[in-house]
Formats: C-alpha cells, structure tokens, sequence
C-alpha cells in the first residue's frame, strides 16, 4: 500500500515535469514556425521585384535639376500638350482662310503648243509657234476682270489682245460662296485665338494641380517609409519576444503581415508617383530622370474668392468660348437663309469686253451687254434650299441659347464647389490644431515614460498626415477657383502670383 503510494506521486511528478518540458520547448516552436515558409526576399531583391528603390539606398540617382512651379507654368502655356492641339487648330484654320482669300488673289496662266502632228504623218516642233497669256483677277463686290492674249505665228487664227469685265448685279456678291467662305474663315481665325488663350489657361491650371499632387505625393511616399520601418521595428519586436518565450508564433506571423502590407503600399505608392511624373514632365517636354520638383512650401496663401453669382454669369457670357463659337455659326446661318432668300434664281449682270487683233491691221471690236436669267422651272430647288437654311438657323439658334443656359449653371455650380472647398479646407485646418494638440500630449506622456516612444512617433507621423490633408484641400479649392477666373475671362493668377 505504501509502494503503490510512492508510485502514484512519483507518476504525478514525471507527468508535470513532461508538460513543463512542452512549454519550455513552445517559444523554441514559436520561432522557428515563420521560417519553416519560404524565405523572405532581401532588399535588393525587394527591389527588383518592384522595380523601386529601396530605403536608403546608395545608387539612387539624383535629377541635376530643380523644376520650379513658376518655371513648369511657362512651360505649360507653351509646351502643354492642350496648347500644341490650339496651335496646329489655329494653323489649320489660317491655312483655309488663306485658301479662301485666294480666290480673290490674281491668276495668270500661259499655254503653248510645242508639238505638232500632221495629217500626213509629219511629225513638228515648233518653238513659239502658238503661245496664250491669260489672267483673271475677281473681287469680293462681284467684279471679274480678264486679259487675254494669244500668238499665232502662222495667223491660222486672227485673234490677240482680249479684255473682258463682268460686274453681278443681282443677287449682291456678299451672297456668293467664294464671299460667304470667306466670312466664315475670318470668324474661324477669331475663334482660334481665343481657343488656343483658353487652352493656356486650363493647361496651367491642370499643371499647377499637378504640380502641387506629386509634391504632396512625394511627401506621403516619406511617410510611408516611416511607417515600414515602424512596422520592420515592431516585426523585430515581436520576433525578439517570440525568441524568449513571450510571443506565439500567430503574433509573429500577425507582425509579419502588417510589414509586409505597409511594404506593398510604400511599393504601389512609389510606383504611381514615378508614373505621373514621367507623365507630368513628358507634358512639358521634359527629360525624365533630368528633374525634380521643389519640395511642399509651409502654407499656401490662397486668395479669397469676392464675385456675386450675377456678376460672374455675365462675365461668363463673355468669354465662354463654346458660345462664342455657336454665335459664329448662328450668324452664318442667318447670312446663309439671306442669301437662299435673296437669290430666287434671278441673276442680272453686266459684261463689257473689247478684243484687239493680233495683226493689228483692223480696229479693235467693243460689246458690252446686261444679261438676266432665271429658271422657270427648277424642281422645287430654290424652296428646299430656304426651307434647309432656315432648318440650321433655327437649329443654331436653339443651341446658342442651350449653351446660354449651360453656362449659367456652370458658373452657379462652381460658385458652390469653391463654397464647399471652402469648408473642406477650414475643416482640415480645424482637424490638423486637433492632432497637434494631440500630439504635443503624446511627445508629453512618452517624455514622462507613460506610453512607449512608438506612439509619440506615430502621433508625428499622423500630424505629418494631417497637413498633407489640408495641403490637398487648399490645392482642390486654388484649383476651383482657377477655373472660375478662366471662366469669367479673368487673368489665371496661381495663388495671387504666376500670371499667365
């Protein structure tokens, strides 16, 4: 009874000296489960795999050059691809109005006959033996003027010297084609210039934006680094506990995680950064690699926006670019419907011509006459073409007042986006004196040894976070009001400076 005893204690006794033996060997267990996966890539690796530099790398490549923001706005008023597009439109348009001022230009033409066959076989090349000199000359008031002259060396013909003028009478000549073409290709030349002015302003305020997002961008990418070397730290942390039997392998796998997460978005935010400004700097037809942008400034002085609704509609009126171009179009419609009107088909003019011979022998012939034409029966032609002018004048009409509306409610939406910037950037200012109260109460506490020196950094790199939040606000709302200057047809001034 008593050895059964003893051997019951000592069985007890070998039972909890196993279960302290398990424990004991759980960090051993807990350490080594992380690494019993693949193994984690190195830097460099990381590196090539993302195809971005690693923290602190030493090859990094420097730009040479610093691009300004005053220097990337010249820039876009004169590289931006918005600018190139207004430019080659505006080529193209005086390229027709220069066609269309050419009708009116004075022609000369000269034939000759250097080849002659004859009926019997005989081959002959006369030199000068038939020479014509012709010219022609016409005028927007509907005068045609023409001399002529030819050469017979045979005097197969006994003809020289001819000069004729026709002057329409009815319908007036701004009613012709040639004339209406004209018209429109002068009010297009107009219409370029004011395109290619509004596409120098929406470039600048698209490159400011620009300009101002990767600064901020760049900023965040800091932060991010930042926090993957909170996060490696905290990793390491963990991983040190583990080794000494105070961390399980879940939270060595959970730290992991987190790392590895912050490490994938350092990686895609790198990435888009590089993509948009090698974007950002083939717009100004600059070199990537060549330069880098200023870094963020401590604030942003944004001018104050002091314009009623009334005001800023009638000045949108003015300048709006789409309704200056359908008011071009309205007024050649109504210049189209009075020509279809006018013309009813009856054409008078008057000719003259005079004719002097080549031989010089006889006097010289004169005639001069009024001619008057018009088609009985057409077909129902001329009344289709007044019904199709009027069709595109009340067409164009419609659409003038259309636009008149659109920018109405333009200008009234825009108003009420700037309103709400507004907010947006008195409410990331009230957020940022928060976490700065925040913070100084976190750099406090972890002076004193309440809380550990990772909150405080984190704390500072939250403030960091909220600055950039406000930076984005303030460009969102100097952005807005940007636009509202082009709209009314005022001066782009980036934040009061930089006129473009």
């Amino acid at each position: 009874m008593v050895w059964s005893r003893k051997k019951g204690i000592w069985l007890r006794l070998m039972v909890t000296a196993l279960v302290l033996t398990v424990f004991a060997a759980a960090p051993a267990v807990s350490r080594a489960e992380p690494h019993s996966g693949p193994e984690m890539p190195t830097s460099s690796e990381l590196a090539t795999l993302s195809e971005v530099p690693t923290f602190g790398e030493a090859g990094e490549v420097t730009p040479t050059q610093v691009l300004t923001l005053g220097k990337a706005l010249s820039l876009a008023a004169d590289k931006h691809p918005l600018v190139r597009g207004a430019q080659s439109a505006g080529d193209s348009r005086a390229l027709a109005l220069a066609r269309s001022e050419a009708a009116y230009a004075p022609r000369l033409s000269l034939s000759s006959r250097p080849i002659e066959l004859t009926a019997d076989g005989e081959v002959e090349v006369p030199l000068a033996d038939s020479l014509v000199v012709a010219g022609s000359l016409s005028t927007p008031q509907g005068l045609e003027l023409s001399v002529s002259n030819k050469w017979e060396s045979r005097n197969v013909e006994g003809s020289g010297l001819r000069v004729g003028a026709e002057l329409q009478l009815w319908p007036p000549a701004r009613y012709n084609g040639n004339y209406l073409s004209l018209l429109a290709a002068e009010e297009a030349v107009d219409l370029s210039v004011h395109q290619q002015r509004q596409a120098q302003q929406e470039a600048v305020i698209d490159i400011y934006s620009r300009y101002r997002t990767l600064q901020i961008e760049e900023a965040r990418l800091k932060l991010h680094e930042e926090e993957y070397k909170a996060k490696q730290a905290a990793y390491e942390r963990v991983v040190g506990k583990a080794e000494q039997g105070l961390a399980s392998a879940v939270e060595v796998l959970a730290a992991q995680q987190v790392k590895e997460e912050s490490l994938a978005e350092y990686r895609r935010a790198h990435r888009d950064h590089r993509i948009k400004l090698k974007a950002f700097l083939a717009d100004l037809c600059l070199e990537e690699g060549a330069w880098e942008l200023e870094p963020l400034p401590g604030t942003l002085n944004l001018p104050e926006v002091d314009i009623s609704l009334d005001e800023a509609v009638a000045l949108a009126l003015e300048a709006d670019v789409t309704l200056l171009e359908q008011s071009q179009t309205l007024k050649a419609a109504q210049r189209q419907v009075e020509a279809a009107r006018v013309s009813g088909g009856v054409e008078v003019g008057l000719s003259a011509a005079a004719a002097f011979p080549e031989d010089g022998l006889s006097d010289g012939r004169y005639e001069a006459f009024l001619s008057f034409s018009y088609p009985i029966l057409d077909g129902g032609i001329r009344r289709l073409d007044v019904e199709d002018a009027e069709l595109k004048l009340q067409s164009a009409q419609e659409a003038v007042e259309k636009r008149r509306l659109e920018v109405t409610r333009e200008v009234e939406s825009k108003l009420s986006e700037i309103q709400y910037l507004t907010d947006k950037v008195r409410i990331a200012n009230l957020n940022y004196e928060k976490v700065t109260l925040e913070h100084n109460a976190k750099v406090l506490q972890a002076a004193n040894g309440l809380i550990p020196e990772s909150e405080a950094k984190e704390s500072q790199r939250l403030l960091a976070g909220a600055k950039l939040s406000w930076f984005e606000a303030a460009v969102a709302l100097e952005k807005a009001r940007l636009e509202l200057r082009a709209m009314t047809g005022q001066v782009v001034d980036v934040e009061g400076g930089y006129p473009n």
